[in-house]
């Protein structure tokens, strides 16, 4: 008895075709998480005089409000500017970077995976393909809870960079989180559910 299935050969082109897009974007992601962790608060602006300037500053990690006072308040701008400098500041917010992108292009490249081995011309491609989908549901789970820690540790890090308490951080979308959270933990359970029906079949196919 042949466990799984493959797609036709239609879909299973168009399978590995946005597989591959997907691994493209997963590229993409993980070279822009690799610079924001380097250089926080990083910034491109063009202008038709100036032309287009590109850098870093961790001040454009703070909100538009909490920025624009900083910024109104040059004693207070190099105060922070010299607290961000810091080595211990700038590796503790290379990680929140990490933290909070980081899933991401590992949820791309795991989706892209699994769409790949959907595209196979074999009769257990749903079989290969499980093993990534449940890779980029675990990646989900970390990307939701990353949401909510990392501004955490985010406002614990440049908190010291004030006189005064600040808003540090965006408000965050609990939510939203939450029903990211649970999707994500309902796609694992499904994905579960596929692989456990799959090994099922298998040892019922060895059994006859």
């Amino acid at each position: 008895m042949p466990d799984g299935y493959s797609l036709p050969p239609k879909k299973a082109r168009t399978s590995r075709g946005v597989g591959a897009l997907f691994l493209f974007f997963a590229a993409v992601m993980a070279v822009l998480t690799i610079v924001a962790a380097a250089a926080p608060g990083p910034y491109w602006h063009c202008g038709s005089e100036q032309g287009c300037r590109v850098g870093a500053d961790a001040a454009n990690l703070l909100p538009d409000e909490t920025l624009t006072k900083l910024n109104s308040n040059p004693p207070a701008r190099r105060r922070f500017d010299a607290w961000v400098a810091t080595p211990g500041i700038r590796i503790g917010l290379a990680a929140v970077m990490l933290l909070q992108s980081g899933p991401m292009p590992v949820l791309l490249l795991a989706v892209g995976m699994a769409l790949r081995r959907l595209g196979q011309k074999r009769r257990n491609a749903l079989a290969d393909a499980l093993p990534w989908l449940r890779r980029a549901s675990r990646a989900a789970i970390v990307l939701a809870i990353a949401r909510v820690i990392a501004p955490i540790f985010q406002s614990l890090l440049l908190a010291n960079a004030f006189d005064e308490p600040e808003v540090l951080t965006s408000p965050i979308m609990v939510e939203t989180t939450l029903l990211l959270l649970m999707l994500a933990f309902a796609a694992y359970a499904t994905i579960w559910a596929l692989e456990a029906g799959i090994r099922a079949e298998r040892e019922l196919a060895d059994f006859v």
